[in-house]
């Protein structure tokens, strides 16, 4: 009978976040068609879909099996693109800040003001409304760490940079335009 080893926790610690993320993406970028789809349409209170599990034990790309590691992957799956393997665009770029790509894509302030103002708890569910938008509307990819700590980390710094890469993209859209006004 031959051994299996299962990867425990304290194998996966030595992955950083960000790599996690990517590694996670390159996974997900890998899947069939048919396992991207069911994860997401993956319940993040369920018990999980298989390709969630297959992908949630292994070393490289480590993610907690609880409610938010599972709406993490769903949250991934939401954004990774339709088709088949080969045919996908990477959509995981670090340099294209989760407030920038919103702002560019004419995510509306007062729907960036509700997001912010809700209680750490209800990210998750709001997170998978604004991949379904972010797919829908960006063009050049998201940096998903940003969506990661969003969901994940309970702190205001989060928010903060959320915030700040929205108005900063936000403002230079706006001086653009006026620039070009001018002119």
């Amino acid at each position: 009978m031959a051994e299996t080893s299962q990867a425990t926790d304290e194998d996966r610690t030595d992955a950083s976040p960000k790599t996690t993320t990517a590694a996670l993406v390159g996974a997900l970028m890998r899947l069939d068609p048919g396992s991207v789809a069911r994860l997401r349409r993956m319940d993040p209170l369920g018990p999980g879909e298989i390709a969630f599990w297959q992908l949630a034990t292994e070393k490289q790309h480590p993610v907690s099996g609880d409610a938010r590691g599972i709406q993490f992957v769903k949250i991934l799956a939401l954004l990774t693109p339709r088709g088949e393997v080969r045919s996908r665009a990477p959509f995981h770029r670090l340099d294209q800040p989760l407030g920038k790509v919103l702002a560019e894509a004419g995510f509306s302030e007062k729907r960036l003001a509700s997001f912010m103002a809700l209680p750490f708890d209800w990210r998750g569910e709001a997170l998978e409304r604004i991949a379904r938008f972010l797919f829908a509307n960006m063009s050049n990819g998201v940096n998903c760490d940003d969506i990661r700590n969003l969901l994940l980390i309970d702190d205001v710094w989060p928010l903060r940079r959320l915030a700040n890469t929205y108005y900063d993209a936000f403002d230079r859209a706006a001086y653009a335009a006026k620039k070009g006004e001018t002119k």
